[in-house]
């Protein structure tokens, strides 16, 4: 029996696959260091600390990872030193899920781990962007801007150091794509057949708060409220199964860290983790000029105000679409909506570092399913290229940058995405 051309082009892709991934591995195990320790002074990467934690929580005795003890206590065994500061853990108790295999392999071998962890977060991250590559192609609507956006991000300085430390940021934007996507495919449709890979997305998408509210939001706008409440249903039924195992001590605490995030009340043990200087949003960027306490107020105000107020939106224009002309008197449509709630994350979060402009990749692939660019050869394209270049570097900018600039660099940049996804039906669109 012959073997079909697009199974032997999968085939192909597998084994160059398998092989980057191997030359990646030796490459790492050769050159980077994931722990540090000496004379007091630690240095860990991200990955590596979170893994830590999880393989403790799994592997070495139960108990609440959110609490100071528990985590000196597992970084100190993994050291072979006493260590007295820690990094406050932003993750959901949905990581320990998602980090069990990696947390198995780690045990055998902490390279091995981060290796499979980057080799997971690319694959969901390509694999999204390949999907919507394909499906424009096959459609002719070639836009050239942002795909060049987008590639500034996938070469850029802060994905090689998201990589380089293992952040989160690189698999959430492709969890977001891979939503968006199924989105996409379904509002054609009258039913969703894609119920359980929206389960496993969402669920994913748990490990940080504010990717799980996107996710969420994602639906929301695109009308399948099925779908959503099945999958916070799904992440619930999972948060009280780990609660024996956590103890239910970890909600006070976990709450504590959020409201640490917020509002910006950092404790000793973990201040020395925490870097405003390298966080492209409002909080950090106004704080200079109206203080941090205001500064932080604003930022949680706006964000949840928006978040709620799409949401509420949404909900009422499902009950009467027609409510939509007198509940909003300008043009808007999905993804404009999508593009508000993931702009409203990107600029003015109460706390989110540098790392998460990754996630600007989703909104370029909104614009490339629905928004209507201007020429790559264009003074403004080449602009908003040039500005983009700099934002999506700003961390490698000397610490007294004028942060401000910045931040209004991204939010013209933003803005520009929202006016291309713009309605050109002269009607508005019921997100029900």
């Amino acid at each position: 029996m012959r073997m079909t051309k697009p199974y032997k082009k999968w085939i192909s892709v597998c084994l160059v696959s398998l092989l980057l991934v191997c030359l990646f591995h030796r490459f790492i195990s050769q050159k980077i260091e994931f722990v540090a320790y000496s004379n007091g002074h630690l240095k860990i990467q991200d990955y590596v600390y979170h893994i830590i934690l999880v393989k403790a929580f799994w592997f070495e005795g139960l108990g609440n990872i959110y609490g100071v003890h528990f985590q000196k206590q597992a970084l100190s065994a993994y050291v072979g030193s006493p260590i007295y500061k820690v990094m406050p853990l932003g993750i959901t108790p949905i990581a320990l899920v998602v980090w069990f295999p990696f947390a198995y392999v780690a045990r055998i071998n902490m390279a091995l781990s981060y290796t499979l962890w980057i080799a997971f977060s690319i694959g969901v991250l390509f694999t999204a962007l390949w999907q919507i590559g394909r499906h424009v192609f096959q459609n002719k609507k070639l836009k050239l801007l942002p795909i060049t956006l987008s590639f500034i991000v996938i070469f850029s300085a802060t994905s090689f150091f998201a990589i380089f430390i293992g952040q989160t940021s690189l698999l959430a934007a492709g969890l977001l794509v891979h939503l968006l996507f199924f989105a996409f495919k379904k509002s054609d449709q009258s039913k969703s057949g894609n119920l359980v890979p929206i389960l496993l997305l969402i669920l994913i998408l748990g490990i940080k708060p504010p990717y799980i509210a996107l996710g969420l939001g994602m639906l929301i706008i695109y009308g399948m409220w099925r779908e959503a409440f099945y999958s916070a249903a799904f992440v619930i039924i999972v948060l009280i199964g780990l609660t024996p195992m956590l103890s239910i001590e970890w909600i006070h605490s976990y709450l504590n860290l959020l409201q640490m995030y917020s509002q910006g009340n950092i404790p000793d043990v973990y201040a020395w983790s925490v870097v405003p200087h390298t966080m492209n949003i409002f909080r950090s960027a106004f704080r200079n000029f109206i203080g941090d306490n205001i500064a932080s107020l604003i930022s949680n105000v706006v964000t949840y105000s928006v978040y709620i107020g799409v949401v509420g939106f949404c909900l009422l224009s499902k009950i009467k679409c027609g409510l939509i002309d007198r509940l909003y008197p300008l043009k808007v449509t999905k993804a404009q909506l999508i593009i508000l709630l993931i702009a409203n994350y990107l600029l003015f979060a109460p706390y989110a570092n540098g790392y998460e402009d990754l996630l600007i990749i989703s909104v370029f692939a909104m614009v490339l399913l629905y928004g209507d660019t201007p020429p790559l050869i264009n003074y403004k394209s080449l602009a908003l290229i040039i500005i983009f270049c700099l934002i999506i570097h700003h961390d490698f900018f000397p610490p007294d940058k004028p942060l401000w600039l910045f931040w209004i660099f991204k939010a013209v940049i933003l803005r520009y995405m929202f006016k291309f996804c713009r309605s050109h039906k002269g009607r508005k669109e019921c997100t029900g």
